[in-house]
């Protein structure tokens, strides 16, 4: 996600990305927040609707920003839904 991120904010066109791994550094994408939730719950834990607004305008944020920045650390864990 992160190459096609920069190829499409090379067209001008501005992007943002949420994601759990630090991995994505590699790809160097413009504008990214990081949560340490678990896979399948990068925007937030089930029916945890707070924070899951919480990390989508974080995330939306950061398109009002010039690119590249550094990466962003969120502090959202995984509460209890099951």
């Amino acid at each position: 996600m992160g190459l096609i991120a920069r190829a499409l904010e090379m067209e001008g066109i501005a992007t943002t990305l949420t994601c759990w791994a630090k991995q994505i550094r590699l790809t160097a994408a413009p504008r990214v927040t990081l949560t340490q939730l678990p896979r399948g719950m990068t925007l937030g834990t089930p029916n945890d609707a707070a924070q899951q607004r919480r990390v989508l305008a974080a995330t939306l944020a950061l398109l009002a920003q010039d690119s590249p920045l550094e990466l962003i650390q969120l502090d959202e864990e995984e509460g209890s839904w099951r």
